[in-house]
């Protein structure tokens, strides 16, 4: 019950900051939303006319809203200073106060864009960057901001984090997510329908990152 009655305050004081008027985080939110929905109805215009495309299968991105540090951090420097020690926990509250206005100012928008409003922080971090070699595993798990030359990139490959199967028989989908050790639900408690922490449920590391055959 504690790790909920944190969640349920954490998200109550994002809220609270974001309704603030002089930050204009509203704004932002239904704008994103516009914005997701207008680049969804120009992409689905673009393709061709002979693929008959209706709202199930429209494709809409995940709509995402930019959240300052600098605003948080003038109203809100301890909540800040949380943010950065514990940013996986602060983010999903974050995020869950985001949605709660989201839907206030388009309700619904949830199910249209099958995703819930995600949250990009921008802004300095800290009062100095962290170089990769000043890295250590103090800095695990924490929110930080990492400047240096890149020399080398490796190519980039998929992960699988979710997978939907569909049984004939039945006529029904089914939707599968699987965590690894660099999940960001990682040891959080899961989220019921209403954005309530479960306690007793964990997010535990999926035992296999791959879908098994369906029998």
């Amino acid at each position: 019950m504690m790790a909920t009655a944190q969640h349920a305050e954490l998200r109550a004081r994002y809220e609270e900051f974001l309704r603030l008027e002089r930050h204009g985080n509203v704004d932002k939110i239904t704008s994103a939303l516009d914005e997701c929905a207008s680049h969804s109805h120009n992409t689905n215009n673009s393709k061709s006319h002979a693929i008959n495309n209706n709202s199930s299968n429209s494709s809409y991105p995940c709509p995402r809203v930019k959240i300052s540090l600098s605003d948080l951090r003038s109203s809100e420097p301890q909540l800040t200073q949380e943010l950065q020690q514990d940013p996986f926990r602060h983010i999903r509250a974050l995020e869950a106060a985001a949605h709660t206005i989201a839907e206030e100012e388009r309700e619904g928008y949830s199910i249209k864009f099958h995703h819930k409003i995600k949250v990009s922080l921008t802004g300095p971090v800290s009062s100095s960057a962290s170089s990769p070699r000043s890295l250590t595993s103090d800095s695990l798990r924490q929110l930080i901001c990492v400047e240096g030359v890149t020399t080398k990139v490796s190519s980039a490959r998929p992960k699988l984090v979710k997978s939907v199967h569909y049984c004939p028989a039945t006529g029904m989908h089914e939707e599968r997510v699987y965590r690894d050790a660099t999940d960001e639900e990682l040891n959080l408690p899961s989220l019921d329908s209403y954005g309530v922490e479960q306690p007793d449920r964990i997010q535990g590391i999926t035992s296999s990152v791959y879908p098994t055959n369906d029998k």
